[in-house]
């Protein structure tokens, strides 16, 4: 009960956060971030996977299958079979983003993943320094991940992911390497799990003769699971180097052992850029046997709004 009390404090204190900053935040006035455009590589801030999508983002301390390679790697060390994974995200503007994973468990010695993640911007118009048309190009990012993640007791979990990027606009490339450290913390008898992922560590990207930073992240989270685990409260707080500060709640609930449904909120400080109903998050997902299907609503204010479909077979 003590560690469920503590989950609820910290969940009313985000809960407060995200009331006083909306109150406080005039949208219409509020100043871009110093370092926001200071980052490349924006496919590494992709959200992976329908399931923590539709829970708000809220899943540093929820990831637990082959997903969890993009909020926290240490959840690999919880997945106890084979599995793969696929996702589609239809994002706005003719953008299309794709993932597979796959994850393997070695037995007690850890859980190893791989996956790549490919993101299309469509098609878009050419010309020169003068305005004239030369064309189509289109624009496109890859990243190949290999993840790990270890138990240290039964309590702890730590995990890592080694990722290679690279960048494509028209004839010109850029790539970089990086790297994103997480953790696990079950608290002893409770069903309290804090988690932290540090994300896209690594050196800047060179485009021709200029270089950017990657967009280091730094998430910690919490959550608590209640009615026989079939209840899932989560939140997140991420601080992101080239953006605002912002946070994350999210539950799930299980119906019948098949259905889960998911809602959640996702705040940036001083207010969302598209409005208050673009941090609303949305999704349901049926699980029959070893096999999952995942669905997520994310508006997008004026640019439209986005879907992503996810599935997850165990074997």
């Amino acid at each position: 009960m003590k560690n469920f009390l503590t989950f609820l404090i910290m969940t009313f204190i985000l809960t407060l956060f995200l009331l006083f900053s909306s109150q406080a935040a005039d949208i219409s006035n509020k100043k871009i971030n110093e370092n926001a455009g200071t980052s490349s590589a924006q496919i590494l801030k992709i959200s992976v996977g329908a399931k923590a999508v539709g829970m708000g983002e809220s899943n540093v301390a929820v990831a637990d299958d082959v997903y969890a390679s993009y909020w926290n790697p240490a959840g690999l060390s919880y997945v106890e079979t084979s599995q793969i994974g696929f996702m589609h995200n239809e994002w706005f503007e003719d953008i299309r983003y794709e993932f597979l994973g796959y994850v393997q468990p070695l037995r007690d010695f850890a859980t190893i993943s791989g996956s790549i993640a490919y993101i299309n911007m469509g098609e878009l118009d050419k010309t020169d320094e003068a305005g004239n048309d030369k064309g189509k190009f289109n624009p496109y990012d890859i990243l190949l991940a290999l993840s790990i993640g270890k138990r240290l007791n039964e309590s702890i979990a730590l995990g890592f992911n080694f990722k290679f990027l690279q960048e494509n606009i028209d004839e010109e490339s850029a790539q970089s390497f990086s790297m994103d450290i997480g953790g696990l913390y079950l608290i002893p008898n409770s069903k309290l799990i804090l988690g932290f992922n540090i994300q896209h560590i690594g050196p800047k990207m060179k485009f021709i003769d200029e270089s950017f930073s990657l967009p280091l992240n730094v998430k910690l989270g919490g959550s608590y699971k209640l009615i026989g685990n079939s209840l899932i409260l989560a939140a997140d707080l991420n601080r992101p180097k080239d953006g605002d500060i912002n946070t994350s709640l999210g539950m799930e609930y299980k119906v019948m052992g098949i259905v889960n449904l998911r809602a959640g909120y996702r705040y940036s400080m001083g207010g969302n850029d598209l409005g208050a109903m673009s941090g609303l998050r949305t999704g349901i997902g049926i699980e029959i046997r070893d096999y999952k299907l995942d669905y997520a609503f994310v508006p997008y204010g004026e640019l439209g709004q986005t879907h992503r479909i996810s599935l997850l077979a165990s074997f």
